[in-house]
């Protein structure tokens, strides 16, 4: 259920989207109601709505499945290539109101990665890094969504992701 204050802000978000870009105000209800609070007429995306960011995924291509941890956050599991993953939320207040993202694929350690290996990976590629010890191996991307990113935004996070993903697949495990 909206807050007043929510349906105040809506309204201010839908009347400025309506002024920039010509879009009716029904039409622009109508992508709120299918879509979800998290994506605002194609806009806006936060840690604050699990369930939005996992119908934005899927529709994108993603395998999802919404869950929670066992401190009742949200964690959304899936499949990308022939890796399994989870998107924590993080920052969050009693399971809700996250502000910011980790996915992680969690693999058993392959006998040829050492810290050597790890650190020139993690020099290589920017936006993740390898963490290890005896018995596993992480590939962990953090993301800030706090105050919001666009669509297209996190459509293009995913995408780096993914193929991030498979490069680990090909360098670290040595996937063909």
């Amino acid at each position: 259920r909206e807050s007043a204050e929510q349906a105040t802000i809506r309204a201010l978000a839908l009347d400025l989207l309506e002024r920039l870009s010509g879009a009716s105000q029904a039409n622009c209800e109508r992508i709120v109601r299918v879509h979800g609070a998290a994506l605002l007429c194609g806009g806006m995306f936060d840690a604050s709505d699990p369930a939005g960011i996992a119908r934005f995924m899927e529709r994108t291509g993603y395998r999802v499945e919404l869950r929670s941890d066992a401190k009742g956050d949200p964690v959304i599991a899936g499949r990308i290539s022939r890796s399994d993953y989870l998107m924590q939320f993080y920052e969050c207040e009693g399971g809700s109101f996250c502000n910011s993202i980790q996915l992680i694929v969690q693999v058993p350690r392959p006998a040829t990665l050492t810290g050597d290996t790890a650190n020139a990976f993690n020099a290589r590629w920017r936006y993740v890094r390898i963490t290890f010890d005896q018995a596993q191996a992480k590939l962990q991307m953090d993301v800030n969504l706090d105050a919001s990113v666009t669509a297209d935004n996190l459509e293009d996070t995913l995408d780096i992701w993914r193929q991030l993903v498979e490069i680990f697949e090909r360098e670290i495990l040595g996937a063909r």
